[in-house]
């Protein structure tokens, strides 16, 4: 039986996709246990993922590609900052050197602003999560899994009129009407995990926000927050 030339481009070209989809889900994996270890020395719980890698696993080519890139961001800024001596529970070394690395300059009185503790978030204008350091786990029950495969704003819930408010805010960064560190009218609300087995839930402060600049333009939005979790 004669076999066209369509059998032979498809079946390789099936068997390569395939192939690709199980190299990044080992990469994936390897990178984020990778990330924890390096979290668990300095006594960070924070969990690769789930059992069997079911979220991940299930994202088209393009959205794992993007997943692994992003962890892989994290996990060379780790290692980045043990290397220069630095543990990577310190805040303000490592957010200066995401900055760095994501090509972009903070407002001149950003971190005269920044408390070890807090929670430190970088948005771009398409509401992209850029970085977040690594407090935000002492307060999240998610997997890196699970935060790098869904949409952030699909893993928490909060008020529809806190939500707009922080979107006026962000919008006075990128209008330019801001050009430092401001106190967002934003009330302290409830957060509460959307997705997760725990639900856990928090009382969030948005205790600051600033521009983020490239070229001399806001690019970007830091904030920087408080929370206090509320027994469930």
């Amino acid at each position: 039986m004669f076999v066209g030339p369509t059998e032979d481009i498809m079946y390789p070209e099936i068997y390569v996709k395939d192939s690709e989809h199980e190299v990044l889900n080992e990469e994936f994996k390897t990178i984020t246990m990778d990330i924890s270890l390096m979290l668990k020395a300095e006594g960070k719980t924070v969990r690769p993922y789930v059992p069997g890698l079911p979220y991940f696993s299930r994202l088209p080519l393009d959205k794992k590609r993007d997943a692994v890139e992003k962890v892989r961001f994290y996990q060379e800024l780790c290692h980045s900052q043990l290397a220069e001596g630095y543990k990577i529970n310190d805040s303000l070394s490592f957010t200066w050197k995401a900055f760095r690395r994501l090509g972009l300059v903070p407002s001149s009185d950003l971190f005269s602003h920044i408390q070890n503790e807090d929670i430190i978030e970088i948005y771009s204008k398409e509401h992209v999560q850029l970085f977040r350091n690594f407090n935000f786990f002492d307060c999240c029950s998610y997997t890196l899994e699970e935060l790098n495969t869904y949409e952030w704003w699909s893993l928490f819930e909060r008020e529809e009129a806190v939500t707009q408010k922080i979107i006026d805010a962000c919008n006075l960064v990128f209008n330019g009407e801001v050009d430092g560190t401001f106190v967002p009218d934003v009330p302290v609300h409830q957060l509460r995990e959307a997705r997760s087995a725990e639900r856990l839930t928090m009382n969030c402060e948005i205790r600051r926000m600033a521009p983020v600049y490239r070229n001399k333009r806001p690019d970007c939005v830091i904030v920087l927050e408080k929370v206090e979790m509320i027994r469930n």
